[in-house]
């Protein structure tokens, strides 16, 4: 079930090193993924008329190269499978040439807008869509908050920061990861790996706070972040590994 999409990146896409944005990044996949299944009862609108929505649960991002401005990239979708609960849908950026930047796995739930919690997969719309039922699941790394971090910010949850499904996008809480990070640090090293891992929704007007720790021990550079609630809950835990300009 494979889908793909030419674009362009812009300006307003890239950091003030002229690269893609992680969030940004993020916006592409949804935005490919979407036009997938527009139309079809796995769409955003066909699934809001039910009361549910795709949430995503974890990503496991790779990067060999950030696309810059102006430069004409093909972005791949393919929903690889499901299990009882889960889906998981594989993302790959090349370039013109072929060669590949990006590559993402991510892992999907449907959510009851109402009840506020993940429901069954639909049997019927994934055999609809020719996804086929995984007896072997896409392994991710199990990811845990740290003992302690450096930096501590508090956010709030602004109505821009909100999707369809009424809870902060998934894109926007890497704008809280990078923001924590020194601009000196990100002048002078890039993303080579994302693991981040949703545990609780965080929704509109609420305070939460986003710490990091960053080790480099000589051989790999990484910061560690956690979005926590003033109960010290976590609601997203993130590992970003960096190499250096």
């Amino acid at each position: 079930m494979k889908y793909s999409e030419q674009k362009r990146i812009e300006f307003y896409e890239c950091d003030e090193n002229k690269h893609l944005k992680l969030p940004a990044m993020v916006d592409l996949m949804m935005s490919v993924s979407e036009h997938q299944l527009s139309g079809g009862e796995a769409s955003t609108n066909s699934l809001t008329e039910r009361g549910l929505g795709w949430v995503v649960t974890q990503y496991h991002i790779d990067v060999q190269s950030l696309p810059q401005p102006n430069d004409k990239i093909t972005v791949t979708t393919d929903a690889i499978g499901y299990n009882r609960f889960l889906e998981y849908r594989d993302f790959n950026f090349a370039d013109e040439q072929g060669n590949v930047l990006i590559t993402v796995k991510s892992e999907w739930v449907l959510f009851d807008l109402k009840k506020r919690k993940m429901v069954s997969t639909d049997e019927q719309m994934m055999a609809d869509l020719g996804i086929p039922l995984l007896k072997k699941l896409p392994h991710f790394p199990r990811l845990r908050p740290q003992p302690e971090y450096q930096t501590k910010r508090q956010y709030r949850v602004r109505y821009d920061d909100l999707d369809t499904n009424h809870h902060m996008t998934n894109g926007h809480y890497f704008s809280w990861f990078i923001d924590t990070l020194d601009r000196d640090f990100l002048q002078q090293h890039l993303i080579q790996s994302v693991d981040i891992k949703f545990n609780q929704e965080v929704t509109y007007g609420q305070e939460v706070f986003a710490l990091v720790k960053v080790e480099d021990d000589g051989q790999d550079i990484k910061s560690y972040h956690v979005i926590e609630d003033d109960e010290n809950k976590s609601r997203a835990v993130c590992e970003l590994t960096w190499r250096k300009i």
